[in-house]
C-alpha cells in the first residue's frame, strides 16, 4: 500500500480523532490513573469475572434479573421528586423514634389520638396518598 492511500484510508480516522479530541484526552487521563493507582488491573479482572458470571448464567436469569434492575430504576425515579423524599427521611426518621413497641390501643385511645395534629397531620398525609392510589388502581 503507499503512503498516498495510506493516508487516505486514515483521513475518517483523524477527523473523528479531531472531533473528540477533549473526550479521548479526558479517556487517556482516565486510563493513566486507573493504571498508575493500580486499579486498571482490579477492573479488568473484575471485567472478567462479569464475564465468567455471565456464561454461567443463563438467559432467562439474566433477563428476569435485567428487569427487576429496569424496574428499581423506575421506582427510583418516582421516590427522587422533593415532596417523596421528605416524605421518606420523615417516615425514617419517625421510625427510627419509636424505641419501644407500641402499647395497644383501643377505640377510647384512638379517639383521643386523633384529637393531636401531628396525628391529624398524619393521617390527612396519608388519605392523600390513598387517593392517589385509589385513582391508580
Amino acid at each position: 500500500m503507499s503512503e498516498e492511500e495510506t493516508v487516505k484510508q486514515l483521513e475518517p480516522l483523524l477527523k473523528k480523532i479531531a472531533e473528540n479530541q477533549e473526550h479521548l484526552i479526558e479517556a487517556i487521563d482516565k486510563l493513566v490513573w486507573l493504571e498508575k493507582s493500580g486499579n486498571l488491573d482490579a477492573l479488568l479482572g473484575f471485567s472478567a469475572l462479569i464475564k465468567i458470571v455471565q456464561d454461567s448464567i443463563s438467559d432467562a436469569v439474566v433477563e428476569r434479573n435485567m428487569e427487576m434492575l429496569s424496574n428499581i430504576g423506575l421506582i427510583s425515579t418516582k421516590f427522587t421528586s422533593d415532596r417523596a423524599l421528605v416524605l421518606l427521611n420523615a417516615l425514617g426518621d419517625a421510625i427510627c423514634r419509636c424505641e419501644k413497641e407500641p402499647e395497644p390501643v383501643g377505640m377510647v385511645g384512638l379517639m383521643k389520638a386523633l384529637r393531636e395534629p401531628e396525628v391529624q397531620k398524619a393521617l390527612g398525609m396519608l388519605l392523600n396518598i390513598a387517593r392517589e392510589l385509589g385513582k391508580n388502581i
